[in-house]
């Protein structure tokens, strides 16, 4: 009898765990934008070396050449996921496809944009801290997370604009 009645507890906590969205993230749409600096410190001042991407060299921007005052790119987004999941990401972390992260050809390391889907308005906040996409005609690549947040992971890609709203952390 004790066995049947821990059998059905443990059926039971399966099944409600099973609907629990997972991994649990921070939503986009409705979060706060940090604050914007009012200098850039003199480390990003520097001008990065050029990357490598085939058949094209992007040479990315200092914080000092970016005009946060306006949007800053538009076009098309693609996103990433499992094949990446766990590997190095050009500024050293680990990336992770449950967090709200970006990867872009030529934006300083660490600078914060804003990704709006521009087929449904749906946008997400998120961290520049790879390279890409090497893909060409596409302007961003979002980690799967990011992806699912303005609903374009059924499609695949996305028309979208980058807005910068903070600069290198």
């Amino acid at each position: 009898m004790l066995r049947r009645i821990s059998r059905w507890i443990a059926t039971v906590a399966v099944l409600c765990t099973a609907c629990v969205p997972h991994p649990v993230y921070i939503s986009g749409g409705s979060a706060p934008v940090p604050p914007m600096r009012d200098k850039p410190s003199s480390s990003s001042n520097r001008v990065p070396s050029p990357v490598a991407i085939p058949q094209k060299t992007a040479h990315p921007i200092s914080a000092a050449q970016i005009d946060t005052s306006k949007a800053y790119q538009m076009g098309v987004s693609s996103y990433y996921g499992k094949k990446f999941h766990g590997r190095k990401t050009a500024n050293g972390e680990i990336f992770n496809m449950y967090k709200l992260t970006a990867a872009h050809r030529v934006l300083p390391l660490g600078t914060h944009v804003r990704v709006t889907n521009l087929s449904n308005g749906r946008w997400v906040e998120v961290k520049v801290n790879d390279r890409g996409p090497f893909i060409e005609g596409r302007i961003l690549d979002l980690s799967f997370a990011a992806a699912l947040e303005i609903e374009m992971v059924q499609a695949g890609t996305a028309r979208v604009m980058i807005e910068i709203i903070k600069e290198v952390d």
